[in-house]
């Protein structure tokens, strides 16, 4: 038995027989241990899928976009949870745009365009747990998945990151110091949790997450950007109208 065992777990074992022991055990005690061990391998599962792609993108060292890891996600889960009373897991989604990159490089160069793309990736993974998914979209765009995380939990997180940057300044000369700032997109979901798992099904959630998030993304933009939205279904009707007035009013911006 002690072989299909790994070090974690033994420990474990242990603490539970000494409280068994003398008594002490609760209802509490073994609802922490049982979330140490969930945490313990999740991080240890996101390691190994780290390990086995080396999936980096090499400037940002954040992950490169792959269509998976929400079903990485939800497999890691399964083997956990599956026989437990946790038929759901909320996820939630943000996509982070830094606003008006494109102007920026433009004016300011791509080698500070670099620096602001370095630095607001290297916040965003700052704030993040090590069981979150960064990742670098593309261009300017940086996605995040966060298990086991509430709309509510996803909106404290994404001001928290935004108030960060706000507040850092890039030397463009000597006499020159500029502020960026960041929009967002927020979105959630409750996903069911089987050892039967249809990962096309998973893959499908994925994109309705990203494309959700993109439609909130849009909304930030359009009400002045420097600001996060969060997705609502209520509202899904809206999001066509919204992206088309916004691209409408860039295209004025520019011309």
């Amino acid at each position: 038995m002690r072989g299909d065992l790994n070090n974690f777990q033994i420990r474990t074992l242990r603490i539970m027989a000494q409280m068994l022991e003398y008594d002490s055990i609760d209802d509490t005690i073994i609802d922490e241990l049982w979330k140490n061990e969930v945490e313990y391998f999740g991080l240890m599962e996101k390691c190994k899928i780290l390990n086995e792609k080396l999936n980096l993108d090499e400037k940002t060292g954040l992950l490169r976009y792959s269509n998976n890891y929400l079903s990485d996600i939800i497999k890691t889960a399964s083997r956990i949870m599956g026989n437990m009373n946790y038929p759901y897991i909320d996820v939630s989604f943000v996509r982070f745009d830094i606003d008006d990159f494109s102007v920026f490089n433009d004016r300011y160069g791509h080698d500070l365009g670099d620096e602001v793309l370095i630095k607001s990736s290297g916040i965003i993974k700052e704030y993040s747990r090590p069981t979150d998914y960064v990742i670098r979209f593309g261009g300017e765009e940086i996605d995040v998945i966060l298990p086991s995380t509430t709309l509510e939990g996803a909106a404290i997180y994404t001001k928290k990151i935004m108030d960060e940057l706000q507040d850092i300044k890039f030397c463009y000369n000597e006499n020159s110091e500029i502020c960026v700032t960041m929009s967002a997109g927020i979105s959630s979901s409750k996903i069911k949790v089987t050892k039967n798992l249809d990962c096309s099904e998973i893959d499908w959630e994925y994109r309705i997450l990203q494309k959700k998030a993109d439609d909130a993304l849009y909304e930030s933009k359009l009400l002045g950007k420097k600001r996060y939205s969060i997705y609502s279904d209520k509202r899904n009707n809206e999001y066509a109208s919204i992206r088309s007035e916004y691209n409408r009013m860039k295209l004025s911006y520019h011309s």
